[in-house]
């Protein structure tokens, strides 16, 4: 339907309308055409509605506008999804209601078997938009434990309303700057919860200052948990700036390291057992290179956790307050099986296995026991050598690191001698997908064959068009792992062979 409009869409205006999917960020996407102007100029409009689904009627009012993308709050719900249920969280729904409008689940009102179809129809969409056959993606794997799976979140330290008391929880949908108090989360573990509702009352009890970015002061950042789902440990990070001079809300001003000392007694009287303890000082000053100054205050150095892979293998992580491990631990024993079976490593022979983006080593040490030979290459220096204690802790000499830019590496004549031609490469680049220098390379290498861990379908669509086109490849199947459900990310796995 067309409707005629005195002039374009302005902020604040509300308009009827149908969700039609949902976009790349999980918000509802609708479109309409008007007649704008005495002219009746046509011109057609693409509404993103937050926290709206497929299925939806509702009211939308423009918050902002960029061109004619348009984007919206929910104003009211004519007529429900029949996609729509009851969010199970109490934080769950729009920023203007009393404790609610947590911007961690966003898909939390939209049934989970729905979730998976509506993450399928989006990886579908960009390789239909690359000019790749759509056909090749299979049905997205769903995570068995879909409540309480993250082993690690961090939650702001802020204020609700101006000057009202401290508190510790997430940003709502949409908003930089602003913390919604959480009593609850349903991604992580009651243990974490728990934790976050005694550090809330702690800082109100020492009447801290959280970090205000857009006044430039404050002292508490974040406070972060991080859980062994395999191994039940569990270690607590204070982040908070680098001043050295902590301050109450009364003017009163501290030792930062007394405040330090305080948060460490609290965390040992609370009810929830904890491993670890840490105090991070985020350091930015203009003019100099920004830095984490760890504090170790008590407890265990590293966290550690097991993953339990294909072939009865047991991998052991010591995973320290800065280092990145898979958010979602199970799923992503899950993910690293899929990326092996991809590789055909259990059933072909194959001597050599080429690791890009290796992080700290997980993928290339999990394949490790079906390759002669395995290279990681990895641009974050710390990273590679958490890869390399990670092989040592776990037994595992045929795998070796390297620390630098994937396509300077790969073209180095040092790595060449050391390592020779591939038989399989596994790339598991950043969200913005691989490199040109790395699509080049990879394609120059002419390995039989690639796998491509992916949690960007946008960029993995582009680069498996660059890699199936000139660079000669066949893509064989994408399969799609859902780690992260109730959000709008989901990771692939696509399988290339050269093409004879």
């Amino acid at each position: 339907m067309t409707i005629e409009l005195p002039h374009g869409p302005k902020k604040g205006e509300s308009f009827e309308v149908e969700i039609e999917r949902l976009g790349t960020k999980g918000v509802g996407v609708a479109t309409f055409e008007a007649l704008v102007g005495p002219q009746k100029e046509p011109k057609r409009y693409t509404l993103h509605v937050r926290k709206a689904l497929p299925g939806d009627r509702v009211i939308a009012t423009l918050e902002s506008k960029h061109r004619r993308q348009l984007t919206c709050r929910v104003s009211e719900i004519l007529e429900q999804s029949p996609m729509r249920i009851e969010p199970r969280c109490s934080h769950f729904g729009f920023k203007h209601e009393p404790g609610k409008g947590c911007g961690g689940c966003v898909l939390q009102s939209l049934d989970y078997r729905h979730q998976l179809l509506v993450k399928e129809q989006a990886v579908k969409r960009y390789v239909l938009a690359a000019g790749l056959d759509p056909g090749l993606v299979w049905p997205v794997i769903g995570c068995d434990a879909p409540w309480f799976y993250r082993n690690k979140m961090e939650f702001s330290f802020g204020n609700e309303v101006k000057d009202g008391p401290i508190t510790v929880g997430m940003h709502p949908s949409g908003y930089r700057y602003d913390v919604l108090g959480l009593s609850e989360c349903m991604l992580e573990s009651e243990g974490s919860a728990q934790l976050v509702r005694e550090i809330q009352a702690w800082a109100r009890d020492e009447q801290l200052r959280p970090w205000a970015p857009r006044e430039g002061f404050g002292f508490l950042s974040t406070f972060t948990v991080r859980e062994g789902k395999r191994t039940g440990e569990r270690m607590v990070i204070l982040t908070t700036t680098s001043a050295e001079i902590a301050q109450r809300s009364t003017g009163e001003e501290l030792d930062p390291a007394d405040v330090a000392a305080s948060f460490l007694a609290r965390i040992e009287a609370s009810a929830v057992d904890v491993t670890s303890v840490y105090w991070v000082q985020h350091h930015a000053r203009r003019g100099e290179p920004t830095r984490m100054i760890e504090h170790h205050l008590w407890g265990e150095a590293a966290l550690r956790e097991e993953m339990h892979l294909p072939g009865d293998q047991r991998l052991l992580f010591e995973i320290s307050p800065s280092a990145f491990f898979q958010p979602n631990t199970l799923q992503a024993e899950v993910l690293y099986a899929e990326a092996l079976d991809a590789t055909g490593l259990q059933t072909d022979a194959a001597s050599s296995v080429l690791d890009l983006y290796c992080g700290t080593g997980t993928i290339g040490l999990c394949m490790s026991p079906w390759a002669e030979r395995v290279a990681g290459i990895e641009l974050n220096a710390s990273a590679v050598e958490d890869a390399r204690a990670n092989a040592t802790r776990n037994g595992i000499t045929s795998a070796r690191f390297w620390a630098g830019d994937v396509g300077e590496v790969l073209g180095s004549p040092e790595f060449v001698e050391a390592f020779g031609e591939p038989d399989v490469v596994v790339v598991d680049p950043p969200r913005a997908g691989l490199s040109a220098s790395a699509r080049e390379r990879i394609i120059a290498i002419g390995a039989p064959r690639v796998v491509y861990v992916s949690c960007n379908p946008e960029t993995l669509a582009r680069d498996l068009a660059e890699l199936t086109g000139e660079g000669g490849y066949v893509c064989e199947r994408i399969q799609p792992v859902d780690m992260f459900p109730h959000t709008y990310h989901i990771e692939n796995v696509a399988r290339l062979r050269k093409e004879a």
